[in-house]
């Protein structure tokens, strides 16, 4: 075991312990607190309450320690491909098809696409470029004469059913090969795509290789917050699942073996996230997973705060939904423990990010009762460690120092790769990190009902991430609801700092869950206020780019 591996794994089993330590000392004081008064409702009421909030402090900090595992393990990735392997060494090759699959996109973002697909470096006679379009009849005739030109292969759906994953398997079912390759609408592959994935298959029995999206257009901090989610997940989550055969498909970027895809039945097209509800689906059946970090594919991120909400409540709704239909299946499953460990707390996070939300809301309307109604049975109670540090703010430090960690571990590790990292320094690695983490609070607010309409079986469409539109001025729905959400969120964000401002001059502890409330609540007004003209405004993006033209942009505007 090497000693980063060892290091990230003693931190991890020092902080299990902590909070075991946490979870019992906190149990006794409770009790030990209510015990003479139980036949008061008050007081049974005010003991519920607090064993409520101290179950989900504990799951929260459960996956924030979590984290450190994932730090340690991803220490020890290793590129696992086989350039010499026997799917790169026959005669002939094998067959592949390249599946981009579309909704109502404009030519501009998509042919860019279809071109770098057919401009692979890989045998013409062995792969195909198939684009398999959703779109409403006749809105995509641009897209299909453009394919027509080009013959490559447009199947065109009457129907959304399964939407993403509907479309995919339709496709299956008509195309025969030996792999299939999955492009979003805006990734363009790289020349080693299907090469690179190729590599990966050096078992009969791994039905999925992914490989590493680099995202391009990062002209603002919330286009850098955007792209550092992916980051994060390639850096450290997909790393260290690559590490145990428990990758995920990111959607993008991906290749198949389709004889055992198609032994599966496919896609599962009953979610929003059928990327990771198939992934772990797969793993569950036993079939083994891999990550290649290496470049193979360019893409974009959301344009807007809008696109980024809207993209962010489909995985939560998706992932969240995977709890209702499947976690039964996935207990059950063939994968290993510490794959269904990483499993259950991918699923839950969408529901601790909520649940703290309200746990805060509870705060407060229990520091209300107490302190204008002196109903003293409402307070939170929790021990005093040596007579100082008071124990009830262990789980909001021990989610931002993980966090925060975690955060400078995939800078540190993304700065070895993109030289653009560098350039920003150490101001951009501050900014960046700390604007991402401001947005990641902020977003519990927008996804309070992508959570309960997943956990309540609520059917939604696929709201597609739009990556292009010239003109959007003319439709304010979407930017008017926005701001008069941040308008009330504000309202309860002074409700949280008049809270904070009495808590710190009564030295009551709770005043640091109300300080990480208000902040996250008043973000979203400044976003409103900063980029009101361009809440909802798009534009069109020279994909053709590599990474050293945004490198040199970069540079030019930093002289």
């Amino acid at each position: 075991m090497s000693w980063k591996k060892a290091l990230w794994y003693s931190l991890t089993v020092i902080l299990f312990a902590f909070l075991g330590y946490y979870v019992v000392t906190s149990t006794i004081y409770i009790i030990d607190v209510y015990k003479d008064d139980l036949s008061n409702w008050k007081a049974i009421v005010g003991l519920t309450l607090n064993f409520i909030i101290l179950l989900v402090e504990l799951f929260s900090a459960f996956y924030s320690v979590f984290i450190y595992y994932f730090i340690g393990s991803s220490a020890d990735y290793r590129l696992l491909k086989d350039d010499k392997n026997k799917y790169l060494t026959s005669d002939p090759l094998p067959k592949v098809a390249i599946f981009l699959p579309f909704y109502k996109e404009p030519l501009t973002v998509v042919s860019k696409t279809i071109d770098g697909a057919l401009n692979i470096n890989y045998p013409k006679n062995r792969f195909e470029v198939v684009v398999c379009d959703d779109s409403p009849a006749g809105e995509s005739s641009d897209i299909e004469a453009f394919c027509k030109e080009r013959n490559v292969k447009f199947i065109h759906r009457d129907s959304r059913k399964g939407f993403k994953a509907g479309a995919i398997n339709n496709a299956l079912n008509q195309i025969k090969c030996d792999f299939v390759g999955i492009l979003d609408s805006d990734h363009i592959p790289t020349p080693n795509f299907i090469r690179t994935c190729l590599s990966g298959f050096t078992e009969d029995n791994i039905i999925l290789v992914q490989g590493k999206p680099m995202f391009v257009n990062q002209d603002n901090y919330l286009q850098r917050s955007s792209a550092y989610i992916h980051t994060q997940f390639f850096h450290v989550y997909q790393k260290s699942r690559g590490t145990r055969n428990g990758v995920i498909f990111a959607g993008t970027t991906g290749m198949f073996r389709t004889e055992l895809l198609l032994e599966y039945g496919g896609f599962h097209d009953d979610t929003l996230a059928e990327d990771t509800d198939t992934s772990f689906a797969l793993m569950s059946k036993g079939y083994q997973t891999r990550y290649l970090h290496e470049i193979c594919s360019k893409g974009l991120v959301p344009w807007n705060p809008i696109s980024m909400i809207n993209q962010v409540w489909r995985w939560t709704n998706g992932i969240t939904s995977i709890i209702r239909k499947r976690l039964w299946k996935i207990l059950k499953g063939k994968n290993s423990a510490i794959n269904k460990v990483d499993i259950l707390s991918t699923l839950f996070t969408p529901v601790i990010g909520i649940t703290m939300w309200f746990v805060n809301l509870l705060l407060y309307i229990m520091y209300m009762l107490r302190s204008r109604l002196g109903i003293e049975e409402f307070n939170f109670y929790r021990p005093i460690l040596n007579d100082t540090v008071p124990l009830l703010l262990v789980a909001p430090l021990l989610i931002a120092l993980a966090s925060l960690i975690m955060a400078y571990v995939s800078w540190y590790r993304e700065s070895k790769e993109d030289r653009m990292i560098k350039l920003r320094g150490f101001f951009g690695m501050n900014w960046t990190i700390s604007a991402f983490y401001m947005l990641m609070l902020t977003a519990q607010s927008f996804l309070i009902w992508a959570v309960l309409s997943a956990l309540l079986g609520v059917k939604k469409d696929f709201d597609r991430t739009v990556k292009e539109k010239t003109r959007t001025m003319g439709k304010m729905s979407a930017k008017i609801k926005y701001t008069l959400w941040s308008i009330g969120l504000l309202g309860l964000a002074v409700l949280y700092y008049i809270a904070s401002w009495e808590t710190i001059w009564s030295g009551d502890a709770v005043f640091g869950w109300f300080i990480i409330a208000a902040v996250s609540l008043t973000v979203p007004i400044i976003i409103a206020i900063t980029h009101f003209r361009e809440i909802d405004r798009m534009k069109v993006f020279a994909a053709t780019k590599t990474a050293d033209d945004v490198e040199k942009e970069y540079e030019d505007k930093q002289t």
